[in-house]
């Protein structure tokens, strides 16, 4: 059935591989995430087979999909209070920075009879999850008073955490690019390794894991500038779609195309490029632009923004424009094509992270493992 997001599994292995190679040269272990195929467990364990030494996603509900794997396996996002009894029961470790979280967390550890591991999640300055501390350089007086209360508030948590039962905190964890937009330096981390210092000499911790970011972190490593405190990445865009997240900048030591979106053609006729009529609001309410190419050949597909965000995907065959999409159906202009199309012919798609994030997470999109 159509629409079908093809998942290559050899290309994900081959480069989880090559990342791995130039990862361990810096001595960073690698955590894969696999949020973007919805938790597959073939990607997974592409994943381990290629090297990465644990398993990340956001969502519970994958988890326990990748229950069978015998690997350490990360809740990403912060727990929220009301999954605290599966974090614990699906999740080897999570990262966190609610101590009202952590407390319950505590609680389901001990009546799971288990020890649950923790990293302490610290905000640099991408202002998404985590203890605001920033990037450890000189910034107004109001941020300086926000950070210094944060450091206060550090030192309760730890002192509190330390003697919890059934809590290992087994280091600290930071992202970046991801709201804010901010993208890692060698220079942003003052602060992060100032916390690493606390742990270790206050209170006799032994930060275990340093985890330093994201995709975004990885041009770093590729240049080898990753500052040698991190010993962990948490890694999917860039093993799924050869492209570091900072500047989109694509390997041509990695597969961009291991996630290929199928989808059929259902009707195919010869129309105008500029709409007949008084032009108001779309389907979504936006008000769209034309311009006017005369009659063209398009094709309408069986694909809509029900099922991806259709401005993260692209055309294999040269020739074809995406020019259109409303819910359920996607326009592609194949005038330009060399090849001739028919009513039910396929159209190949290639995602980027953004496009098979919702194709992979679509009850109506079909998906098929394949290896060659």
């Amino acid at each position: 059935m159509y629409p079908l997001l093809k998942i290559n599994k050899k290309k994900i292995l081959d480069n989880t591989k090559a990342i791995i190679k130039r990862t361990k040269k810096m001595n960073v272990a690698v955590t894969a995430v696999t949020k973007c195929s919805g938790g597959n467990l073939e990607v997974a364990q592409a994943f381990l087979d290629g090297g990465a030494t644990s398993i990340g996603d956001s969502r519970i509900k994958n988890l326990k999909n990748l229950a069978p794997l015998a690997c350490e396996k990360w809740l990403i996002r912060v727990p929220m209070p009301s999954e605290v009894n599966p974090t614990v029961a699906y999740a080897t470790l999570s990262v966190n920075s609610e101590i009202k979280t952590i407390r319950l967390l505590n609680q389901a550890a001990k009546a799971q009879g288990k020890i649950h591991g923790i990293l302490y999640m610290l905000d640099l300055g991408d202002l998404r999850e985590g203890l605001f501390i920033g990037d450890g350089n000189s910034v107004s007086p109001e941020i300086e008073a926000l950070i210094s209360a944060s450091f206060t508030k550090l030192d309760q948590d730890l002192g509190e955490i330390k003697a919890m039962g059934n809590i290992h905190l087994r280091g600290i964890a930071t992202n970046a690019t991801c709201v804010g937009a901010t993208i890692p330096t060698p220079l942003t981390f003052g602060a992060f390794f100032k916390v690493k210092k606390i742990l270790e000499e206050k209170y006799q911790l032994p930060c275990e894991i340093v985890s330093g970011g994201n995709s975004s972190a990885y041009y770093l490593v590729d240049n080898e500038t990753l500052p040698a405190e991190i010993n962990n990445l948490r890694l999917g865009d860039v093993i799924l779609f050869g492209r570091e997240s900072a500047y989109y900048h694509c390997y041509d030591y990695l597969h961009q195309d291991a996630f290929i979106l199928d989808v059929e053609i259902l009707e195919l006729q010869d129309k105008p490029t500029y709409p007949v009529g008084e032009i108001g609001r779309n389907a979504f309410g936006e008000i769209p632009t034309f311009e006017d190419k005369g009659i063209r050949r398009r094709a309408i597909c069986g694909l809509g923004r029900q099922d991806t965000d259709t401005d993260h995907i692209f055309p294999v065959v040269p020739g074809l424009t995406i020019v259109g999409s409303s819910s359920d159906h996607l326009v592609i202009d194949v005038t330009d094509a060399k090849a001739t199309y028919a009513v039910g012919d396929i159209i190949s798609l290639r995602c980027d992270y953004v496009g098979a994030l919702h194709a992979a997470t679509s009850s109506y999109v079909d998906k098929i493992i394949i290896t060659q």
